[in-house]
Parts: structure tokens; sequence; C-alpha cells
């Protein structure tokens, strides 16, 4: 108990603040000006400043009530690094964190748990540290009210009801301190994941499990628009302006990489509004030309005005969304507007002070799109405030969007924790959920391709499929070295060594070689485990497999598609386009025999010239197996090489990839002469006459049950 006493009675003590010869109070972070609402001494000739405003740290709010449950440690409040433990009472389950940590911000790690006995249509509701629920019932139609202790701002609905859904309607509500702020770690992982659902295409199912997260829905003529509002008021020091202008960069460079299409604004303001770019314009579907006006723009324009009209800001957001909808009347298409999707992104220091209240100005927003209904999800405003003294939360959550499971109002420390969360959300990594994605779209090497090596020699290819996975063939294998002599090259240079592999136990090399088939490769697949998981970060990156969510949302199926509804959709037609990965990393392209043409392309296995020449197809090859091939004539298509097998077979869905089979062996090796160009690469022989190449994979359809039995615990798998 001392221990807990001399922290609490560190997080009262007075913190001394720095001050400017303007006698600007300067809290450090993490603590904030007591008494509260005084952010500056009192200065004045003849004395200058009187005696320093005291800094007190902040402190996260105690749950004033944890219905059928128990609270520990209990105190008034808790300091940065405190813990919280919550157990609930016999006949109930917890549902949500066991413990809370107190992060340096003044917020806890998560929100706090309920004890629930299973009775009414909805869960017991949240209640938010520091705060109070009121009212009572929990089936469909009740209603309950919250309320903050004193000192406290309470963010998000202050009533919300049981809805059909068996869900409470709205977000979860939050009390906190009016001096408290996010970590960039915190909001970078929450954003990223909320962009994505911007930027992941999904179909329209009227069925689909919400549960999942939202969907962009654009139909074939749609697109997105974003909209990007920089605070250049005086109170916005040189260094965050240029913060600022760095983030919208980050912003558009990010967003462009994806294949959506786009159209960006920027927009300045203090006290009136500079447009520096409009989406009614040509240029503002060039990323290129967006960054160079960015990087071109001269905060001056505003000349150190004090005003902060975001009203202003916004209401030049609703004129470019009235031109555009008046555009598409005037060309003849009323309707063309509607596929259109807005976001606006809003980076400020302070509260507005002219200009009027920005809510105006998002309602005029709103109803020009007819935001209401299913409509809801065609905007999203994001505020993001910047400095712990000036930004009000309460009046960012008056602008930004409202979202169950997601959070679209943040406040930061200062404009470099701003920067580090933005690139935190956009990198690779907050997006990275978005498996068999290409970035840049024109990568010529996937970032999902790993070459196996034993020294120096590449023995084959192989696909990354989350964490520490690597889908190969098992022949790869057969040569007898030991794991630690092999080592994993991954997208971006990167060396990871081998702990070891899982062969298909069906996998016999030699089985039919009483049937004249003296190699056998039916389920030819083996999984490599790493030394370490590598994480998803664009270089390297997960491809996406079938029979899984991931699929599903890449397919833009609903959530729970069969596998079989996906083979049909991957593979339903005769000839399916598809790529591997070349020794130099290169993508080529071959096209999948399948249905009437699928029994020619399997008789290739037994050409004249082959070892098992004389045996039967079907002993040969099995229903396992996917066939490519090029026929007299026909199409050009690559053959791949030695080394190339264990990539993987992938088709495009969509500006998504997804691995259709592992390559397991071929006909012919094309570049069995080793001979290069002038520029060092590769040469692909042509066939002999009248041998018509066929390359074999084994069909990852075909073998869910052993996918299934290893990556269980990786990957989320569909019903066969």
């Amino acid at each position: 108990m001392a221990l807990w006493v001399l922290l609490l009675l560190l997080a009262v003590l007075p913190v001394t603040p720095s001050a400017s010869p303007r006698c600007a109070l300067q809290c450090p972070p993490g603590t904030y000006p007591h008494p509260p609402g005084r952010t500056r001494q009192r200065c004045g000739p003849p004395r200058g400043c009187s005696e320093p405003v005291r800094c007190r740290a902040l402190r996260c709010p105690a749950p004033l009530s944890f219905p059928h449950g128990t609270v520990e440690p209990r105190f008034p409040a808790y300091p940065s690094g405190s813990v919280l433990r919550f157990a609930c009472d016999d006949g109930f389950v917890l549902r949500g964190a066991t413990e809370l940590r107190c992060r340096p911000g003044g917020v806890w790690s998560e929100p706090p748990p309920v004890c629930d006995d299973g009775e009414g249509d909805c869960p017991p509701p949240v209640t938010p540290a520091g705060g109070v629920t009121t009212g009572g019932g929990r089936h469909h139609g009740a209603e309950v009210g919250v309320r903050c202790g004193a000192g406290l701002q309470l963010l998000g609905p202050s009533r919300r009801h049981c809805m059909e859904t068996g869900r409470w309607s709205g977000p979860e509500p939050t009390c906190r301190h009016p001096y408290s702020y996010d970590l960039p770690e915190d909001i970078s992982s929450g954003l990223g994941s909320s962009f994505a659902s911007i930027l992941e295409l999904a179909g329209a199912h009227a069925d689909r499990d919400t549960s999942l997260g939202r969907r962009i829905v654009l139909s074939r003529n749609g697109s997105l628009h974003v909209y990007v509002l920089l605070d250049a008021s005086g109170s916005v020091q040189q260094d965050n302006l240029e913060l600022f202008r760095q983030s919208a960069v980050a912003i558009v460079d990010r967003l462009s990489s994806f294949e959506v299409p786009l159209r960006f604004a920027i927009v300045s303001f203090a006290s009136h509004t500079h447009v520096v770019i409009s989406t009614t314009e040509d240029d503002a579907s060039d990323a290129d030309e967006v960054i160079a006006r960015l990087e071109a723009m001269n905060f001056g324009v505003h000349r150190n005005a004090t005003g902060t009209n975001m009203h202003g800001a916004l209401l030049e957001v609703y004129h470019m969304i009235l031109f555009q909808k008046e555009r598409s009347m005037r060309d003849g298409q009323p309707n063309a507007w509607r596929d259109t999707r807005h976001v606006v992104i809003l980076l400020t220091d302070g509260r507005f002070n002219v200009g009027g209240h920005p809510r105006d100005a998002v309602a005029k927003i709103e109803d020009v799109l007819e935001i209401e209904g299913d409509r809801q999800e065609y905007l999203d405003i994001y505020a993001f405030g910047v400095g712990t003294l000036e930004v009000d939360m309460a009046e960012l959550e008056a602008v930004a969007s409202h979202r169950r499971d997601e959070r679209h109002a943040f406040k930061l420390a200062d404009a470099s924790a701003l920067r580090q969360a933005l690139e935190g959300a956009l990198a690779a990594t907050a997006i990275g959920d978005l498996c068999g994605v290409i970035i840049p779209a024109g990568s010529a090497r996937p970032p999902w391709h790993v070459v196996l090596r034993t020294g120096v020699q590449q023995r084959c290819a192989g696909t990354l499929l989350g964490g520490r996975w690597v889908l190969t063939a098992a022949h790869c294998f057969l040569g007898g070295e030991s794991p630690h002599t092999w080592s994993a090259e991954l997208a971006g240079g990167q060396e990871v060594s081998i702990r070891g592999w899982n062969l298909h136990e069906d996998f016999d090399i030699r089985g039919r070689v009483a049937l004249g088939v003296p190699e056998f490769y039916d389920y030819d697949v083996a999984l490599v485990e790493l030394e370490k998981e590598v994480g998803d970060t664009g270089a390297p990156r997960r491809i996406c497999i079938p029979c899984t969510e991931d699929a599903n949302r890449a397919l833009r199926m609903a959530p729970g598609t069969t596998c079989q509804k996906q083979e049909a959709e991957l593979l339903g037609h005769t000839r399916v386009p598809a790529e591997f990965v070349s020794l130099e990393g290169k993508r080529l392209s071959v096209r999948i025999k399948e249905q009437e043409e699928r029994a020619s392309c399997l008789g290739g296995a037994v050409q004249p010239g082959m070892p098992h020449a004389d045996a039967s197809v079907r002993d040969v090859v099995t229903e396992r197996f996917l066939c490519s091939g090029q026929e007299s004539g026909g199409e050009h298509e690559d053959a791949a090489c030695k080394g190339e097998s264990g990539g993987s077979l992938f088709v495009e869905r969509r500006h998504r990839f997804l691995q259709v089979g592992v390559l397991s062996w071929g006909t012919f090796n094309p570049c069995h002469r080793g001979r290069r160009n002038a520029e060092g690469g590769l040469l692909r022989a042509p066939a002999p006459p009248g041998h018509h190449p066929r390359d074999f994979a084994i069909s990852l359809f075909r073998i869910q049950p052993w996918l299934r039995r290893h990556l269980g615990g990786v990957l989320r798998f569909t019903p066969l």
C-alpha cells in the first residue's frame, strides 16, 4: 500500500512549468495547468510575470461503479503505469479486458469490461471509467444514460438504446480529462483499420455480417474524394505548419498507392480559407501534381491571421460536393454523384473562433450528400487536434463522424506525434491486413514472393502467408539438408533463417514407381517456419489464399461465403489468366486450363520423351493438380523454370491477388541452357518442335484439411 500512496503523491505534486519570455505557460508532456482553465500566467508591468502556475501530472479517472464485480486496487485516480484488475461475481462472465493500464496521456488502454449474466437482448452497457450509467433494462428498446464525474468530459453519446441487432446504439462513450491526449501508437492501429475499410473494395451484400467492420461500396463508376484541411492560423508555429504539410503529403502518397479512383482537395484555413487544389480540377486525380502543389504551397497567404475559421474550410468542401452534384445533373447523369465516397481529414491545433460553428457546415455536407440510413458510410470526417492545452476534444467530436467500433476524433500532444500517428496508420503495417496488395501497383516482384536458398543457390520459391509461415513445394527438401543450412530471402532483400518445415504427410515421390511413374508429385506442398515473424510492412506482405475470410473480402463476397463458391469465382472459366514469379522476380503470365480444356492439358503430362511417357495420365496427375501450358497457335504463355517451383500460382481479382496453386513440376525447363541477354536477363528457350510445355501446380482448394490443420491459428477459414 505504501507504494501506491507514494505514486499518488507524486501524481499531485506540482511540476515547475517552462515559461517563455511572454509568460506563456508550457506544462511538460503528461501534465496540465492548475487550476484548470488557466493556461497563461498573469503578466504586466511593473513586476513582469506573476508566480508560476502549477502543473499537475495527468491521471486516469477511477471507475465509479462496476456492477456485479470488483475492481482492484481502488483509488480516486491513477497515475501513468497503474494497472486495474477486474473480476466478476459468481454467476457472471467477464466480457472484455481483465486488466487496464493507465497510459501516459491520461487515458486507459481499453474500455472497462462488463459482467454478463446472459440475460436480455443486449449485453450489459459499458460504464466508462469516471462515469456512471443510469436507466435499466437490456431488452430491445431499453435506454440508458451516461454521465461523467466532475472535471471530466463525456465523449460519445449521452444516451443509448438497445437495438434489434442485440447491440447498443452508437459508439462506446468515454470520460476524459480535458487535457488528456492520445498516443500515436494507440491511434495508428485503429485509424489504419478504418482507412483500410475505406480503401478495401467489397461488394454490397444485404446479408453480410457487419461485425467484421465497414467496407467501402464503390460501384463500377464509383470514386473516392479526399479533402485535407490544414489549420494555418497564427497560433500554429512554423515547425508545426511544416509537419502539417508533411502529414498531408503522406496521406496523398499512401492513399494514391491503392488502385481506387481518387480525387484530392487541399484547403488551408485561418481567418479565411485558401484552396490549394479542388476536387473539381482535372489535376485533382494526379497524386504527383497534388503533392507538388502541397510542397509549393505558401502558408504566408494567411499573413499570420489569428482566427481559426474551421467552418469556412468545411464550407469549401460543401461547395466542391455541390459542384460535383450539379455537374452530374448537367451531364445527364443525375445519380452519378451517389457513387462517390467522401473523406475529410482535418488537422488543427486549436478551437475554432471565427466563422460560426463547424457543425453547421457539416450539416450542410450531410444534407447535400443525403447522409442518412444506408448512405451514412458515404461520408467520413476525421478530426485531429494538436496541443493538450488549446484543443477541446468535445469540439472535435462534434465535427467528426461517429461510427460503431471506430474513432474519428483524436487529440495528440504535438504535431510530431500527429505525423507519427498518421505514418503508422498509413504504413503497410496498419493497412497490412489487406492481403494480396502490391504497392506500388506496378512492382515487378510481388511482396509475398520468397526465395528459398541453401547457401547461395536458389532451390525453390515460396509464398508468405503471414507471420512466420511460407508455403512451398515438398520436393524442395528431398536433398537431405538440415534446416539451419537454409535461408529465406523476402521482398526488400531481408534474409531470415529457417527453423524447420512440415511436408504434407501424403507426399511420396516414389509412391507410384510400380506404375511406371518414377517421380510422383501429388500433395507436393510444405509449410516452412521462419525463425521469426516478419510482420506485414508492405515489403514483405502476405498473399491472400482461398477459403479464408481474407479471400471473401478481396472477392467482395459476404463473410462466411463457402470455399466452393470462392472456387467457382476464381476457377470457374475455361481459361483462367494467372501469374507466377520468375527466377529474376518478374511476373510471368499463364492460363490455367479448366472445364472442357482440362483433360487435354493434363494429357501433356505423358508426352513422348517424358520419363513416364508410357504411364496412364491418371497415374501421373490427380484431381489435386492445376494445369497450364500453351497449345500450338494459342495465346503466349510462359513456362516455369527449375528453381521456380514452390512459388505461387496466383490470379487477380479487383486489384487484389489470390494464390490458387503451388508450382510443383513441369514437362520442360526453358532455362536449361542458362543463356542471358545483353542486360544479363535469363533467356527462356523455346520448347523443341512437337512438344507442348505443361506446368502442374497443387490446387489450394484440394489440400484444405492440411492447410486448416496447420494454419487454423493464423488464418480465419470459411466453411467448405
